[in-house]
């Protein structure tokens, strides 16, 4: 009798060390569930926090700074500029219906620009090619819908991922932006599709790159309602020329003009 009491005793004791860890096993993984609740939500949230994307050139924003002036130059001045190249053509990773950029830190993924038909038909994104001295990435994103177009172009940053949606003055997307002698400015323009002399111009200011947010900051316009543009040459930093035209019986009528940052 006093055996099978001890034995009893002895089987109550392993039991009770078995139940033991497998509490502390609980707590334990249910520590570990927490802790990893905890990290992906830290994650998300930085995630969230560091997106890189800001939009340059609001109506509403320029129409606070300054009109650019405008004088008549002649074609031979305009002819003695020599326009430069600024803008390098890249090879990029394909796969499927995507293309990669490869910045300094990260692999960016974009759908191609082509005819998917049904509700996506012509969309997607294509690489414009990349500013050597300023380290960007000229991309576009276009669309279709109701026999329309509609555009954007923005630079990314090869250095920190930034991302600078140039907005457009109308639907399509604006032409490339064109870097200042010694990389101050860069200007873009637009051309009206609905009205026969009719552009838009932005000047957009480099600043310091330590700066992403800030690096590219509105700086002064112009408009016309006298010509569209065909070509813009800088002549410095502070002043540029351009190639301008009218459609008259379907020729055009050029003139020429120069503009200057003050």
């Amino acid at each position: 009798m006093k055996q099978i009491l001890l034995s009893f005793i002895f089987l109550s004791f392993i039991s009770c060390i078995k139940q033991k860890k497998n509490d502390a096993n609980i707590k334990t993984a249910s520590k570990t569930e927490i802790t990893s609740e905890n990290k992906a939500s830290k994650t998300e949230k930085t995630v969230l926090d560091t997106t890189k994307k800001t939009d340059l050139g609001y109506a509403d924003k320029y129409e606070k700074l300054p009109r650019l002036a405008v004088d008549t130059i002649t074609e031979t001045e305009f002819n003695q500029l020599k326009s430069f190249a600024s803008l390098e053509k890249v090879k990029t990773e394909k796969n499927g219906n995507f293309f990669y950029i490869q910045t300094e830190h990260t692999k960016h993924q974009f759908k191609k620009y082509k005819d998917y038909g049904g509700e996506e038909s012509w969309s997607g994104y294509d690489l414009l090619g990349y500013y050597t001295n300023l380290k960007l990435f000229a991309i576009t994103n276009s669309s279709t819908s109701e026999s329309l177009g509609f555009g954007e172009l923005f630079l990314l940053d090869d250095t920190n991922d930034y991302e600078y949606n140039i907005v457009s003055f109308g639907d399509r997307r604006v032409e490339l932006p064109i870097p200042s002698v010694n990389n101050k400015y860069l200007v873009y323009y637009y051309n009206s599709a609905y009205e026969s002399q009719n552009c838009d111009i932005g000047i957009l200011k480099i600043n310091d790159k330590k700066k992403p947010k800030t690096y590219l900051t509105e700086t002064a316009t112009y408009h016309s309602d006298e010509f569209k543009i065909e070509k813009i040459i800088w002549k410095t930093d502070h002043v540029f020329y351009i190639k301008g035209y009218k459609e008259v019986d379907r020729q055009k009528l050029y003139s020429y003009h120069k503009l200057a940052i003050k």
